[in-house]
């Protein structure tokens, strides 16, 4: 999640009380994995989108375990 500023090692500050909706950040369960992505709807479809090109997208759409912990809402930084 390069670039959304979100580096291996920060703190996310994660809210469980927002709705997660298009294009907020996101901690997601995957298939008992956890992952940060941005959730995004596009043409139908529902996918986990990385802000890393080195990953690919992933399509949540017709996954059979799909669980959205919380909305990253803040990033701290080690310093």
């Amino acid at each position: 999640m390069v670039n959304a500023g979100i580096f291996d090692g920060d703190l996310l500050v994660v809210d469980r009380i927002i709705p997660a909706s298009h294009n907020k950040v996101v901690i997601a369960a995957l298939d008992g994995e956890l992952t940060v992505k941005r959730l995004v709807r596009r043409d139908g479809r529902v996918l986990l989108v990385p802000e890393n090109p080195n990953y690919p997208e992933i399509d949540i759409t017709e996954h059979e375990y799909v669980h959205i912990w919380g909305v990253v809402t803040y990033v701290i930084h080690k310093l």
